[in-house]
């Protein structure tokens, strides 16, 4: 009877552990979509600007979570490769993986696997968290108090992140099967812990939400830019798609039977944390040309139009003269001077704009 249960509980891990892959290879299939869709964008727009920290950002991250995390949570999933599976078929020593879905590991290989999976995984959060803190200090107006703060910000919720993380990767146990020749599937786990993760993350999301509307309302609120637009648009997306899969992945792990079902929307939510913070990104940098090709300044490099950041500041003086906002952009290295003349209608009076790369466009007579 005692054997009964324990193959009877084997099978319903394996329902859950199989339903838990099929799901993460779906999510990899849209991030490979979405690769080949924004391909043509990331050439057009990205690979002609100067190099910068937000750009080898921007790529470190976008290769990244496409091959490796990828490869990691899709094609080595819990066990091993299909060409070494139908290796060991040959040798008589496993089942041919039919499914596409590798099998035939160890408890300790499965482990192993699993914990390679967890820090690649976080890494690529923490990446596109760190993307989105840029961005917000960009918001700011490259304001140091916010700097500081999200530096601050940055520090505390993420250190306790890995800490929790590697208790719950430490909890994790996987054991030898009635069942031979199967996916890995984890017997043991502290999900708590792993709620925690999601929790601190949410937390971060909220935050910087909140950080956002205040500098929107504050400062911004008398601005009219399609370059804001992207800014809440984009913002409010990212904010919504992924605190619905945090609070989904929290509210799953403590409620879902123990077995792969707890995992079941981890990978979506790492996914999604890729794919949105680099579309974020390539968003801004196509506003960017836009609005160069409507002002007529050509394509330039180097500023934050180029390198997909933007700010906007009170240009004190300008303020107190007219009233208005002012956009400004944050220094990206070297630029040369470029001087066009033109006519502003209707008064036919002389305009000089100057561009230096960083610094602000100014109009005198």
């Amino acid at each position: 009877m005692e054997h009964d249960n324990g193959v009877q509980q084997t099978i319903d891990g394996y329902a859950a552990t199989m339903l838990t892959n099929y799901l993460g290879m779906s999510s990899y299939a849209l991030v490979t979509a979405d690769f080949l869709h924004t391909f043509p964008d990331e050439v057009r727009l990205m690979w002609p600007t100067p190099l910068s920290f937000p750009k080898v950002l921007f790529f470190a991250l976008r290769y990244y979570y496409v091959f490796v995390n990828g490869a990691l949570s899709t094609v080595c999933e819990y066990g091993r490769t299909y060409l070494e599976a139908e290796r060991k078929v040959d040798e008589g020593n496993c089942r041919a993986p039919s499914d596409g879905l590798p099998m035939g590991y160890t408890p300790e290989q499965c482990r192993t696997t699993f914990l390679r999976i967890g820090v690649s995984s976080i890494s690529v959060m923490v990446a596109s968290e760190a993307i989105l803190f840029i961005r917000v200090y960009a918001f700011s107006g490259k304001s140091n108090k916010v700097l500081i703060y999200l530096i601050f910000q940055f520090l505390v919720i993420h250190a306790p992140t890995f800490v929790l993380l590697s208790r719950f990767l430490s909890s994790v146990k996987f054991v030898k099967l009635p069942i031979d020749n199967i996916v890995c599937m984890p017997a043991e786990a502290n999900s708590a812990l792993l709620s925690g993760v999601f929790a601190l993350l949410l937390a971060s999301l909220l935050l910087v939400m909140f950080i956002m509307m205040y500098l929107a309302f504050r400062k911004h609120r008398d601005l009219n830019s399609a370059l804001l637009t992207v800014f809440y648009r984009d913002g409010i997306f990212y904010f919504v798609v992924l605190s619905v899969l945090a609070i989904g992945n929290i509210v799953v792990n403590i409620r879902a039977p123990e077995g792969g079902l707890k995992f079941l929307l981890v990978q979506s939510e790492v996914d999604m944390h890729g794919i949105l913070s680099t579309r974020m990104l390539l968003h801004l940098r196509e506003c960017a040309e836009r609005d160069r090709r409507v002002a007529g300044r050509g394509r330039g490099g180097g500023t934050v139009a180029d390198a997909f950041e933007y700010s906007t500041t009170h240009a004190t003086e300008d303020w107190h003269r007219v009233g208005r906002h002012e956009l400004s952009t944050i220094k990206f290295g070297a630029n040369p001077l470029e001087t066009i003349d033109t006519q502003f209608e209707p008064s036919e009076a002389p305009i000089r704009l100057r561009a230096i790369r960083g610094d602000d466009w100014h109009a005198s007579g």
